[in-house]
């Protein structure tokens, strides 16, 4: 073949090509994505728009991701989900990060409520990244995210609460592992409900301040004995933060 008056063998034009394709990963293409989410702050994005930015044509951004928009949602979804599992069980096990100020720090009601909070931060300091989560409809035969999030976001506060009847924590002596996985998916839809709307502006500053209460409502609704005097435990926890 000739290329500017000069005869190149055809191997070596295969061997260019491939290292054109080589230099659009997977991996760059994702990082990518997310900095255009994060440059425009929405997740509101086409393949035509992310092709531009990665100055590729959109066949070659297929190769990777046959799904898409779709597909590559579900790759940024699942690492962020790992992400958020980090954070919350880093925060579980620290005893100093914040929960609910008045819990005894050791408490498995400490624990829970630290989890939570910090999944109310996550939300509100991180909005676009938390908006991602929801933003795609992954195939699930390649979606992790569906994995991590029942992992993170159910499982582990189900066995938080089975732990917590072992340490009579809770108002009854057992809870099985169907009831207290309902119980953390429950927990779950609170959370995300309260996030959504601070995230939506609609509530001013005022979500905020009720996320003390938002957090002994949900120890109320598992059956932690510590929520049976839900106006105390606010008032104490409302003093213990402004010591």
């Amino acid at each position: 073949m000739e290329i500017n008056g000069h005869q190149k063998p055809v191997s070596v034009i295969l061997r260019g090509s491939a290292v054109a394709r080589a230099v659009l990963s997977a991996e760059r293409i994702v990082t990518t994505a997310e900095a255009l989410i994060r440059d425009s702050g929405s997740t509101d994005w086409t393949v035509r728009t992310l092709c531009k930015r990665l100055e590729c044509a959109p066949g070659a951004l297929y190769r990777h991701f046959p799904g898409g928009v779709d597909a590559i949602g579900a790759e940024i979804r699942s690492r962020h989900l790992a992400e958020l599992g980090f954070l919350l069980d880093n925060a579980e096990a620290n005893v100093e990060a914040e929960g609910l100020a008045s819990l005894s720090p050791e408490s498995v009601a400490a624990a829970l409520s630290r989890r939570c909070r910090t999944y109310l931060v996550f939300a509100r300091e991180q909005g676009e990244v938390y908006r991602s989560l929801f933003a795609y409809n992954a195939d699930k035969r390649g979606d992790q995210a569906s994995g991590i999030a029942d992992a993170v976001l159910v499982h582990r506060p189900a066995e938080l609460i089975r732990h917590a009847a072992e340490m009579r924590e809770l108002n009854r002596p057992s809870i099985g592992r169907f009831d207290s996985e309902r119980m953390g998916l429950v927990i779950w839809a609170r959370l995300h409900g309260h996030a959504d709307l601070v995230l939506s502006g609609l509530g001013d500053g005022r979500l905020v301040k009720l996320e003390d209460r938002l957090l002994i409502d949900i120890l109320g609704l598992v059956g932690f004995r510590v929520a049976d005097y839900p106006a105390g435990l606010e008032a104490a926890a409302r003093a213990a933060r402004q010591a």
